[in-house]
């Protein structure tokens, strides 16, 4: 039986709305208006993603379990009935990949913040967005850095790494040993044999 997924923005709406409505408004309804307009405002949020990722995340699982069911059958069935079953995955899957590419943002974002936290995640974010406003509004800064750091790579390799610049220190008795060995003359070759007379 073919079952919608539920959306995931659903329940947070109806928390927020919730709140909402157990406000006790109390003169001078200054703390119950902040309150309110701030609880409003997420609850707008919530709905715009509700009508965007969340229907699209909502997609997405569905194929996905359609794919999952379709896998079962696929190891449950005959032959015949597997080819047919297999066609109808391919079917889901092309169908289901480009939601998924559309809510992979989301998807990512909300894994990363699992696995490392919500305050680490706000700082890689917030890094991600200044280089990137800095790389779109300032280019020519990203260039001149980009170069500063070739430039630096290219004199640590000219100085460290070049076969000029490495310098082999030969101690001085090693060299005073070398001139006291008295130099010989190589010995001539021997001369060939005569040739035998007849």
């Amino acid at each position: 039986m073919f079952d919608l997924a539920p959306n995931p923005y659903g329940d947070p709406i109806k928390k927020f709305f919730a709140e909402l409505r157990g406000i006790k408004w109390k003169i001078p309804f200054l703390l119950q208006s902040i309150n309110a307009l701030i609880t409003l405002f997420i609850i707008l949020v919530l709905v715009v993603l509700y009508l965007t990722i969340g229907i699209i995340s909502q997609i997405s699982t569905t194929f996905w379990d359609l794919i999952v069911g379709m896998g079962e059958k696929i190891s449950f069935s005959y032959p015949i009935e597997s080819s047919a079953y297999s066609i109808a995955l391919i079917i889901y899957f092309v169908l289901f990949l480009p939601f998924f590419i559309l809510q992979s943002p989301i998807w990512l974002s909300g894994w990363l913040t699992s696995k490392i936290g919500f305050k680490p995640f706000i700082a890689i974010l917030f890094i991600f967005s200044t280089s990137a406003a800095i790389y779109y509004y300032s280019p020519e800064t990203a260039t001149d850095s980009y170069a500063k750091i070739i430039a630096l790579q290219d004199s640590i390799r000219k100085e460290y790494f070049t076969s000029d610049s490495v310098k082999v220190v030969i101690p001085e008795a090693i060299v005073d040993e070398v001139k006291e060995v008295p130099q010989t003359k190589p010995e001539k070759l021997s001369k060939s044999k005569k040739r035998k007379t007849k």
